[in-house]
């Protein structure tokens, strides 16, 4: 069996007009699914993945302004579908109305939501909107009390750069109303995109404009390092991880940022690469993906700089228009990058089993287990040799998810530990039920 990744999209109005969406070109007016035909792609979804485990984002555009939101996911839940997770993309904002909360958390596995603010003036400069941040607020602890489980979406911009630590204190404060809900905080820079035709929902921009503008100022990368440990220190004191999305960033400004690796730069997979997109013009049965519909990728440079680094050969680079505002590449240490690939190998391959952050975390974080050495035994199984690390990286980067669990489980059979023999078996498990390729979130 396999887990299908599915983002589907069945408006785009938002009362929000952020401008790192990657929405701003879109016809909101025309893109509009009717009811009849959000339930059609629901039958399909069942009849397309009998049998395999499906992870499914109901995004936007913003889902919960459909006055049908709560009957069209009623009637998903009808379906004979094996989820992995069913999760809401959510600016928030609606869900202050507890009514709508509570009936929608008790239908989705999780909410994925949009937080990148923590008071009034930085709520109304980014969303550019009149909406209340009073309601934002209210809507979020709304979501830790109804939802199952809560993952925040962070933008890094110009806007929100120095006050990130302020973000992640206003999201834990709404979570003090329920406390124990499994909480991952999630940040990205915002990926290059360009702007479409001017409509109502871009009207301040012109065709050919970017979002470049609102990337950080590229001469204060060293304080945005700084400040994304610290709101690392105040998430952590509640025992809540902070991630950096990998969306195609590049390694050296990654590293730059968290002092870590993106999947992208081990020639690993991310989520960009790998999933069934659908909205009103991308019907399911055609298999378009995310990344194809919404290129990460596009006009991207490699200056000099790029090409003595250990991670050329699968970093894409840098967008040009960072390049001219005055962001550089430089090569990354190579010892340092060396010796976190067997760790970031070991996360991937044990995500892609699970696929589920949450209870992933639940299942292995009370195993008294040395992941580190499991991790170095792990990788040199798959014939990875640190002295030669970029040949280690084209072995193991060619081997699925499905092969590389099949030899971590043997590796830890193998090991005189009775808790990793433990480990094996509900690895096995589920290997039994999951063997595609899927990238995510840190679990260890």
């Amino acid at each position: 069996m396999r887990t299908v990744n599915i983002v589907f999209k069945s408006l785009y109005a938002c009362a929000h007009q952020c401008g790192f969406c990657h929405v701003l070109h879109v016809p909101r007016n025309i893109s509009y699914m009717s009811t009849s035909q959000v339930k059609d792609t629901f039958d399909r979804i069942e009849t397309m993945f009998e049998g395999q485990r499906v992870e499914m984002e109901m995004s936007g555009g913003e889902f919960t302004l459909r006055k049908d939101a709560v009957e069209l996911i009623e009637y998903l839940r009808t379906k004979k579908i094996r989820w992995s997770s069913l999760v809401l993309d959510t600016m928030a904002v609606p869900l202050a109305d507890a009514s709508l909360a509570a009936a929608l958390g008790a239908l989705f596995d999780k909410a994925n939501v949009s937080i990148h603010a923590c008071d009034t003036q930085l709520h109304a400069a980014i969303s550019a909107s009149r909406t209340s941040f009073g309601d934002l607020a209210t809507a979020l602890r709304n979501i830790f009390l109804y939802f199952p489980a809560v993952f925040t979406n962070t933008s890094i911009n110009k806007f929100n750069v120095a006050r990130l630590h302020e973000v992640a204190g206003f999201i834990l404060q709404a979570r003090e109303v329920s406390p124990n809900t499994p909480l991952y905080c999630l940040f990205y820079i915002p990926v290059y995109r360009r702007y479409g035709e001017a409509k109502l929902e871009n009207r301040f921009r012109l065709a050919g404009e970017d979002n470049a503008e609102l990337i950080p100022d590229s001469q204060g990368l060293g304080k945005l390092a700084e400040e994304f440990a610290r709101l690392r220190n105040v998430l952590a004191a509640q025992n809540v991880s902070a991630l950096l999305r990998d969306f195609n960033v590049p390694a050296c400004i990654y590293h730059g940022v968290t002092k870590t690796f993106p999947e992208s730069s081990f020639a690993l997979p991310n989520f960009t690469s790998d999933c069934y997109f659908i909205d009103y013009a991308h019907p399911l049965h055609e298999h378009h993906t995310l990344e194809a519909v919404y290129p990460s990728l596009e006009d991207r440079a490699k200056p000099h700089e790029c090409y003595g680094c250990v991670a050329n050969g699968v970093c894409a680079g840098i967008p040009r228009q960072w390049l001219e505002k005055g962001y550089r590449a430089h090569p990354i240490d190579e010892t340092e990058y060396a010796r976190s690939f067997a760790l970031q190998i070991l996360n991937h391959t044990v995500f892609g089993l699970f696929h589920d952050a949450v209870r992933a975390r639940a299942t292995l974080a009370p195993l008294p287990l040395d992941w580190t050495a499991i991790a170095q035994g792990f990788f040199r199984c798959l014939g990875g040799d640190p002295a030669d690390i970029t040949a280690a990286r084209n072995r193991i980067s060619v081997l699925s998810v499905g092969v590389r669990a099949d030899r971590l489980i043997a590796h830890l059979r193998e090991m005189n530990d009775p808790v990793a023999r433990v480990l094996s078996g509900i690895l096995w498990k589920e290997r039994e039920s999951s063997s595609r390729e899927n990238v995510g979130l840190s679990v260890l």
